[in-house]
């Protein structure tokens, strides 16, 4: 009796479908009427036990796949939400980069004009040494990642329907910000060692504009091992880490673009976000 419900319910759900009253689920009742055509075609040489059989063993399958259709839409609907946070993310993170970049290309002028002083190509001026001095620093950019480090812990990154995106956000992040996290580390760590073996000594006249005239700070300006110093604390931003910002910055651009398309094309196609 209980089959034979089934059974009644699935043409009658097919009934349904075909008058177009049953949408929300269109894929599943495509399948149901394909298989009820077959089940009535069979009539005259299955018996009815095995009818109720087939019928049974329908209605479970097709739960079944309405459950897990029905997870898996989920998901992308969560990896959506994924990429909107993500590409928020990106643009904050190019704004500060930007900032950075500027920042770095002044660092690189202020060192420029030190090493001109050393090589006594520009006369010696405490104040503008004194100012130039105090400007020292090395400025370095850490991106944010909260938005990825969620999408990959919950496993939907790699889920996505759409891997050509994802893929492309992976490559920023485990490739472009990783390097440019290094690379920041290094030249931390080297300005900190320019400033305490080579700037210290200059740390009284910058602080203390009473001291600015000493003889003394002039002579250890012209020092040969100064002036290699600057020549190799330049080295890093002029050489490396202005083209290692820029690189993240392109691939920055890139992604964001790339998730900017996508969901204008998902909006059009249905006019929300949702699948």
């Amino acid at each position: 009796e209980a089959s034979t419900s089934w059974y009644n319910f699935l043409k009658k759900w097919k009934s349904y479908y075909r008058l177009g009253l049953n949408q929300d689920s269109q894929k599943a009742g495509y399948f149901v009427c394909e298989i009820i055509d077959y089940i009535d075609g069979m009539k005259n040489i299955l018996a009815r036990g095995g009818i109720e059989f087939l019928a049974v063993l329908l209605g479970i399958t097709i739960s079944l796949w309405v459950e897990d259709w029905r997870e898996n839409r989920d998901v992308q609907l969560r990896i959506v939400e994924d990429y909107v946070n993500i590409q928020e993310e990106i643009k904050s993170d190019i704004i500060n980069i930007d900032n950075i970049i500027g920042l770095v290309k002044k660092q690189i002028l202020h060192l420029e004009k030190l090493i001109k002083y050393s090589k006594k190509e520009i006369k010696f001026d405490y104040n503008d040494i004194t100012a130039n001095l105090k400007e020292i620093t090395s400025p370095t950019f850490f991106g944010t990642q909260t938005g990825y480090n969620a999408s990959v812990s919950s496993g939907r990154l790699n889920s996505s329907q759409n891997m050509s995106i994802s893929n492309e956000i992976s490559l920023l992040y485990e490739h472009y910000y990783k390097r440019l996290n290094a690379n920041s580390d290094i030249w931390d760590d080297r300005m900190l060692k320019f400033k305490g073996e080579h700037i210290i000594e200059f740390y009284s006249a910058i602080s203390d504009t009473t001291g600015i005239n000493d003889p003394e700070i002039k002579t250890a300006y012209y020092n040969k091992e100064l002036k290699n110093a600057l020549y190799w604390i330049l080295e890093y931003p002029k050489k490396l880490y202005i083209n290692r910002l820029l690189d993240t910055r392109h691939q920055m651009i890139v992604t964001e673009n790339k998730i900017e398309k996508y969901l204008i094309a998902k909006w059009n196609a249905s006019g929300s976000y949702c699948l």
